[in-house]
């Protein structure tokens, strides 16, 4: 938990809000339900509080929809590409979306770390599987990563760091693909408007909370059909084996499933963040100053009621 201490009373609380992420089979999404998390975030969900600057992060399913081929970006080697042509590198791949950033404080180095633990598990094949479906699926090979970058000032030097350390984290076999340009990670080259197309399309929602300095965005892999067209969400910071094969293979095929997993959003509330927080704050500083002065006042009185006693008594 990261604590931001002031001077007189509060602390910065970090709550985690987590939604069961659903379909109904309809193709509709599903409200969002407050409920338990899984034992490793904690036994009580919090919802947002009302104050807070970002409560409209979430993700508006559009299943089918399609990304924006024309989009522009730059690779970490400084490359200018649109998202088609990225999409279209190296054969008619899936591909996994995903929205993350350098300087992101805690849910992006989560959310990649849990996405990399998981990919060397699915490049193997599944022994559980009947004989015709144990398939391996490898970066660069089976399926594809774009990684685009939500701080549009992101500099390449920034980029190409970010990439490195979680293509290190991949089996060493495939670490050469995927730089290759099995994980591509892309960024904005200043044109925030480029982010959010792709963003829009897909209805991934974020923003910028200016008295952090942060990106606040939910937690979620997009996986997209070999033309770009969107198949799955899959949420959260862990992903079990069999949901990625799953979701490759429906990618794969184009077809559109049912979203998997918890929608995780990250964020920080404030005690001084609004006005009625502060004016609560100032209520308190006012009543503890009355308070001492009235301590003061009859600190005084007693002393000045013993003084004249003892007068009397002499």
């Amino acid at each position: 938990m990261v604590v931001r201490r002031h001077t007189l009373v509060g602390a910065l609380v970090m709550f985690a809000s987590v939604g069961l992420a659903h379909a109904h089979p309809d193709g509709t999404d599903a409200p969002e339900t407050t409920l338990k998390a899984p034992a490793s975030l904690g036994d009580q969900i919090l919802p947002p509080p009302p104050t807070y600057k970002a409560n409209d992060v979430t993700v508006e399913e559009h299943l089918s929809a399609q990304v924006p081929l024309d989009a522009k970006f730059s690779t970490a080697e400084g490359k200018v590409v649109t998202l088609g042509d990225v999409l279209a590198d190296g054969g008619e791949l899936p591909t996994i979306l995903t929205f993350n950033y350098s300087d992101c404080p805690m849910l992006c180095s989560v959310m990649l770390n849990g996405l990399t633990a998981a990919l060397p598990g699915i490049s193997q094949p599944a022994a559980q599987l009947g004989d015709d479906r144990k398939v391996a699926f490898r970066v660069g090979e089976q399926y594809r990563i774009v990684t685009i970058d939500l701080e549009p000032k992101e500099s390449l030097d920034k980029l190409g760091k970010l990439r490195d350390r979680y293509v290190a984290r991949l089996p060493e076999a495939q670490q050469a693909r995927a730089r290759a340009g099995g994980w591509t990670f892309l960024a904005a080259m200043g044109d925030a408007s480029q982010i959010k197309r792709v963003a829009d399309a897909v209805g991934f929602k974020y923003t910028y909370v200016t008295e952090r300095a942060e990106w606040a965005h939910p937690a979620a892999l997009i996986f997209l059909s070999s033309v770009g067209r969107v198949t799955r969400y899959v949420y959260g910071i862990e992903f079990p084996l069999d949901t990625m094969r799953e979701s490759i293979l429906a990618a794969g095929t184009a077809e559109p499933k049912a979203a998997s997993g918890y929608m995780l959003r990250c964020y920080h509330y404030d005690p001084e963040a609004n006005s009625h927080a502060r004016a609560g704050v100032t209520a308190l500083r006012v009543g503890a100053g009355g308070f001492v002065v009235l301590l003061a006042g009859l600190g005084v009185l007693h002393l000045v009621r013993r003084n004249r006693s003892e007068a009397l008594r002499s």
